[in-house]
């Protein structure tokens, strides 16, 4: 009888640690301007695909990372923009584009794991601390962004951009907190240089286009539209010129457009170091160059 009462407690007791939050979801969920009710967490496919993107304004960053099961691991790939912050004199700035790839293999547990760890995130429900006259804010400008898909369908869609505010926090704190966990999980990979495969700059030109769609109605967030350009001019593949091109037929990032396509045909159409060239002029002869090669 003793043996049975200790059973009984010691599965309820293993049934309620499983149905509550992880401690390190809930650590990334303390604040004074929310609180949160914790609701059942759902089960992801664990063959499905997880995108993380983030970015900070004041310092020059932009990094995508794509977590795609394969058989017997998981590989994660990681591109990252790092302008940094120099200093320049000229008409436009300097056509950089820092942009490092690399890639590690992951276990499939431990991305099992990650993907639980997001499944509470997604059912963290928060809900705003009314105050009075309280308002904090930062000088912190960074971008956030999760997505999980399991073939078609959509299971996790977060992204928010703008300057860190006491009053904004509930909206970001998912996204944020996903990305954080995301970034913990592959401390400790061995992350190499990596070539891009076809499959993969295609990919990056698929999610360019796809992103591009949300950011275009986004507002303040002109540094992340104007990093994903220099990104997918290093990233991509051709699949992506139209959409290059319709850029810069709207007037959008027009510099970095121009840089973008440079890189992806190849073809120089500048006729000036790129710190002193006549946008509009370039912008009608690059058009022109993509017009010409339908």
């Amino acid at each position: 009888m003793r043996s049975l009462v200790i059973c009984i407690v010691l599965l309820f007791s293993a049934s309620v640690f499983a149905s509550g939050p992880a401690d390190r979801v809930k650590e990334h969920f303390k604040s004074e301007n929310f609180t949160v009710r914790w609701t059942n967490a759902r089960s992801f496919d664990s063959n499905a695909v997880l995108e993380i993107g983030d970015g900070y304004g004041h310092f020059g960053t932009l990094g995508w990372m794509r977590f795609r099961p394969a058989k017997g691991f998981v590989d994660v790939l990681h591109i990252q923009l790092d302008e940094g912050r120099e200093p320049y004199c000229s008409k436009w700035p300097p056509d950089r584009a820092p942009v490092a790839v690399t890639q590690a293999r992951m276990k499939l547990d431990a991305y099992s794991l990650l993907l639980r760890d997001l499944a509470v995130v997604d059912a963290a429900k928060l809900k705003p601390i009314e105050r009075r006259g309280s308002f904090t804010m930062s000088s912190l400008d960074f971008w956030v962004f999760a997505r999980l898909k399991a073939g078609k369908k959509t299971l996790v869609d977060y992204h928010w951009a703008g300057y860190w505010t006491s009053s904004d926090e509930i909206d970001f704190a998912q996204s944020q907190a996903a990305v954080a966990l995301a970034r913990e999980a592959v401390k400790g990979l061995d992350f190499k240089a990596h070539s891009l495969t076809e499959e993969e700059r295609s990919w990056a030109s698929a999610k360019f286009v796809r992103d591009w769609k949300e950011f275009r109605n986004w507002k303040g967030i002109w540094w992340v539209r104007e990093r994903y350009v220099t990104t997918i001019g290093v990233v991509g593949d051709k699949t992506v010129l139209p959409a290059l091109r319709d850029l810069l037929r709207e007037g959008w990032c027009v510099y970095y457009a121009i840089n973008a396509v440079t890189r992806l045909t190849q073809k120089d159409v500048r006729d000036r170091p790129v710190e002193e060239m006549d946008l509009q002029k370039t912008r009608r002869k690059v058009l022109e160059m993509l017009d010409s090669s339908k």
